[in-house]
């Protein structure tokens, strides 16, 4: 019994919920409640089987909804004892009157149930319209289906528009949008407002996530990020410092040691040509027998084509590069000799400037008149045939410039705005940019000249010298004649007035010049004064005649003279750009002529958009914009998208009814991340624009998310000290370039001083070590001692060391039996890294170098390896070399006072060994290392 009772125990306690133990009593009462219940089931078991036939579908068990069933009878009672229904006389019907009527009965009840199966069908059929947790035609009442079904009969027009609305319900339920709807609902926020509303709410929590994901982004902040910038621009100037002074330095240590001049070698041809006083051997002759110490020399030659032709054998002197510039002005017949002596070629030229012409030849010195000169078209450059062969490279940035409007028209006509140029600080004013004089001057056929414009130039040009003393200058006249006039005028002024011959001097930087088209191309001056001088004649006529701007190609001279200077060109012209006359001439110099000179007079709306800012606001982004509001709204002037090429200054402050900026404010927007590199991003172009005298201030847009109010704060600093510095700066045309990298150029000259003391050319010297103290200290162990030994003088000759060592074998001299033993000690020696070889001692992987006299050795005990290393080392500081130069060279860093036929037989022994090795070869009486 105690058994069962216990099974029974552990049963119930299986249900129990709270994990509390039964006791007996809870048991005893929870099986009298069981007991209960199965008696209450098994009844209600027997009465479910009468009570279902009657019920139907109604009755669902114990869940059925008795309320429902309730209402149903008791309707059903109503409706029986309503007097006013008849019912017939089935009830007062006998036995054998029903059964007479039974047939009828049977085709009414089968009627009935058709019409009962179709009622069902429909009630199906509307129940899977509906949702039932909604409308549910089994436990609505008639009253209430019906109204319901009327209601949608009566919308049914609005059919379309619910379904549309319970299809966009579901898809905002998959989106998981429906808790936003109902918050938008319950907040009553207008409908327009609700895209606005969700897409803020989206997008951050989007960013925030993405900082949260990406490590970069989670850890950014403004300190760290202008530390790394800051410090990726200092380390790569000192790159840049260091690779020029490692250049430096390889290229020094490659310079002949004077010390090792051997006889007949091409260092003492060329160190006695030099202390030649007369009779000197031609260049061309010199180059060719000392051409490879040239180039060791001298790595870079600078020559003209027909330089290169004129002085160097092609079979003599060869380069690793070649070199052209200003390709556009070089014949293809006159490239060809420096293009075949090198192994590689580099083309650089600007076809829109000015193709090789001989009009160079005939005509820049000499005042011929215009229609008696060839055309340029004729001719074909260098430039033109690589552009056409070989793949292109664009160097879009330009740099010369420092105010964007001297390039801008040339980058509008000529380049397509595909150069890169950057936005000047100051514009507008006087004295930078281009500016426009008019003069009455008159144009004297005879003489092709216009004294007029020539007396206003010099005029010009003194002036500039007593306001912009700082400023390199220029005079570039039409034409040679126009030219000369203008100098005569110059000189007779400089004698009435020596005060400002300080000006004039040659050896200047950038000398003052006056040139002419034709011979200005690859010069650069601060400011450039530009006389037209053609101009109606004293008849009043004008012929349209612009000398060398009429022929084909005319146009690239203009585009040579007009892109020259650095801050300023001053225009002088005795016409305006109304008085040409397109329609009596074709050509393309003179109608860009006279679009010059309408930006010259008009400025900015001649080339038909904005130097500088639009009208209308531009931004890369709505961060952008963000900023930009900021700054306005705190009452700056902002302009947008500041530049008219490829690069642009995202927002650009400036002071309020002027066109003077001051402060750059750059975002890391699309101009940022465009830059194909840091250096470009970082470095170069802050340093190019605070070059042409903007302030910079950078924003970093995860800062700016994340630290709003600090970066705010941050901002409005900026720009109030930039203010204040903008106070304190002189104009910017007087501003000269400041060396930037002045101390790390410091450091690299100094370090290149000491890593050049340190490497100064020459050889160890041999030391001697006391043997018998070494064997003493090694414990008498030979080979231990040996060792010691030959880490100081390795390579060692066999008998020179027992000469030294033969009192360790208790003899007086070297005997056979010394030898013997000194073998036997000397037994697999191999393992202590002991080589022995030809009479010598080495150590295992040792490069056996020359060694000149500490300790002063016989011939016979100095190794042929030790003597080939220096044999090679004369050949390479002297480049080539007889071999009696050679031998006698080494004989005497060796200390030998002469040269006997030991000395010459162990020196040809180490030459052979040279050549075996094929380091070295000989030809026609001299030896040069093999390349």
């Amino acid at each position: 019994v105690n058994g069962e009772y216990k099974t029974l125990i552990a049963k119930l306690q299986t249900y129990v919920k709270n994990g509390g133990k039964i006791k007996y009593q809870q048991a005893v009462d929870w099986m009298e409640e069981l007991g209960k219940l199965q008696s209450v089931s098994r009844q209600f078991e027997e009465a479910q089987v009468k009570v279902l036939s009657y019920l139907g579908p109604c009755y669902n068990g114990p869940d059925t909804d008795w309320n429902y069933v309730m209402d149903s009878i008791n309707r059903l009672d109503v409706y029986h004892r309503d007097q006013s229904v008849s019912f017939g006389s089935l009830s007062e019907m006998s036995a054998d009157q029903f059964s007479e009527n039974q047939a009828a009965f049977q085709t009414s009840a089968a009627v009935l149930s058709d019409e009962i199966d179709t009622v069902m069908e429909a009630k199906i059929r509307v129940s899977r319209l509906f949702d039932p947790e909604i409308f549910n035609l089994n436990t609505n009442s008639y009253e209430y289906c019906i109204k319901k079904l009327e209601g949608c009969l009566a919308d049914f027009d609005r059919l379309g528009n619910w379904i549309s609305f319970m299809e966009l319900l579901g898809q905002m339920e998959n989106q998981e949008l429906l808790p936003f709807i109902d918050l938008v609902i319950d907040n009553h926020i207008e409908p327009e407002m609700i895209p606005g509303s969700y897409r803020r709410v989206f997008y951050r929590q989007w960013i925030e996530y993405i900082i949260f994901m990406v490590p970069e982004f989670s850890s950014f902040t403004r300190i760290k990020q202008d530390q790394a910038v800051q410090d990726f621009i200092r380390k790569d100037r000192l790159h840049y410092e260091i690779n020029k002074l490692q250049i430096k330095s390889e290229l020094a240590n490659q310079l002949p040691d004077l010390n090792m001049v051997a006889g007949g070698s091409a260092v003492a041809v060329l160190r006695r040509e030099g202390q030649k006083k007369r009779k000197q051997m031609p260049i061309r002759k010199l180059l060719a027998e000392t051409g490879s110490l040239v180039q060791i020399i001298k790595p870079c030659f600078l020559m003209s084509p027909l330089s290169v032709s004129t002085f160097l054998e092609p079979d003599k002197i060869s380069f690793d590069t070649v070199v052209f510039d200003e390709a556009s002005q070089i014949f293809p017949q006159d490239a060809i000799g420096a293009i075949y002596r090198g192994k590689q070629l580099i083309v650089v030229g600007d076809s829109r400037q000015m193709p090789p012409s001989n009009f160079f030849n005939s005509s820049a010195d000499l005042d011929y008149d215009d229609e008696e000169v060839g055309d340029v078209a004729d001719f074909e450059s260098v430039l033109d045939i690589c552009s056409a062969v070989f793949d292109t490279e664009r160097l879009a940035w330009h740099y010369r410039s420092h105010y964007e409007q001297l390039i801008s028209f040339s980058n509008l006509h000529f380049y397509n705005n595909n150069l890169v140029t950057f936005p000047s600080s100051t514009t507008d004013h006087e004295g930078i940019g281009v500016d426009y004089y008019h003069v009455d001057g008159v144009f004297d056929r005879k003489s092709k000249t216009n004294r007029g414009e020539a007396d206003f130039i010099v005029d010009l040009v003194f002036k500039h010298f007593k306001e912009y003393p700082n400023r390199s200058l220029g005079v570039v006249a039409f034409s040679v004649a126009q030219q000369r006039l203008i100098d005569k005028l110059i000189s007779k002024k400089r004698e009435l007035d020596p005060s400002y011959e300080e000006f004039f001097k040659t050896d200047r930087p950038e000398p003052f010049f006056v040139k002419n088209l034709e011979t200005v191309q690859g010069d650069e001056r601060d400011t450039i004064i530009f006389s037209v001088a053609y101009a109606r004649d004293a008849q009043g006529r004008f012929l349209h005649n612009f000398g060398p701007l009429n022929r084909q190609g005319g146009e690239r001279r203009l585009n040579v003279a007009i892109t020259r200077a650095k801050d300023n060109v001053q225009i002088v012209s005795s016409i305006r750009y109304t008085d040409i006359d397109l329609a009596r001439t074709g050509s393309e110099g003179v109608r860009l002529l006279r679009a010059y000179l309408d930006y010259a007079q008009n400025g900015e709306s001649a080339l038909e958009r904005t130097i500088t800012a639009g009208d209308q606001d531009q931004f890369d982004s709505y961060f952008e914009q963000e900023v930009c509001d900021f700054l306005r709204d705190h009452h700056f002037t902002v302009d947008t998208q500041v530049g008219c090429s490829g690069y642009r200054i995202d927002l650009a402050v400036r002071k309020p009814d002027s066109s003077e900026y001051v402060l750059a404010v750059e975002c890391d927007g699309a101009a940022y991340h465009s830059s194909k590199n840091a250096r470009d991003r970082d470095s170069l172009r802050q340093q190019v624009l605070e070059r042409m005298g903007w302030q910079f201030y950078r924003i970093w847009s995860t800062d700016w998310y994340r630290n709003k109010a600090i970066e705010k704060e941050s901002l409005l600093k900026a720009v109030y000290d930039a203010f204040a510095k903008n106070e304190e700066k002189k104009k910017a045309a007087q501003v000269k370039e400041t060396p930037g990298n002045t101390g790390l150029a410091e450091f690299a000259e100094r370090r290149f001083a000491t890593e050049m003391e340190s490497q100064k050319p020459g050889f160890p010297e041999y030391v001697e070590l006391d043997a018998m103290n070494v064997i003493w200290q090694s414990g008498y162990n030979l080979q231990a001692a040996v060792r010691k030994i030959l880490e100081t003088e390795a390579p060692l000759s066999e008998e020179y060391l027992l000469k030294r060592i033969v009192g360790y074998f208790n003899r007086e001299k070297v005997t056979k039996v010394v030898i013997q033993e000194f073998d036997n000690k000397m037994f697999r020696c191999e393992r202590n890294g002991i080589i022995r070889s030809d009479g010598f001692l080495y150590l295992q992987g040792m490069q056996p170098k020359l060694r000149v006299p500490g300790h002063k050795r016989e011939i016979k005990y100095i190794s042929k390896e030790e003597l080939a290393d220096g044999l090679y080392a004369i050949i390479q500081q002297n480049v080539s070399v007889t071999k009696e130069g050679l031998f006698k060279a080494l004989s005497n860093l060796l200390g030998f006072n002469r040269m006997g036929e030991a000395a010459a037989a162990r020196f040809d022994e180490a030459l052979v060994l040279l050549k075996n090795r094929e380091d070295v070869e000989e030809a026609e009486g001299l030896i040069h290392v093999k390349e």
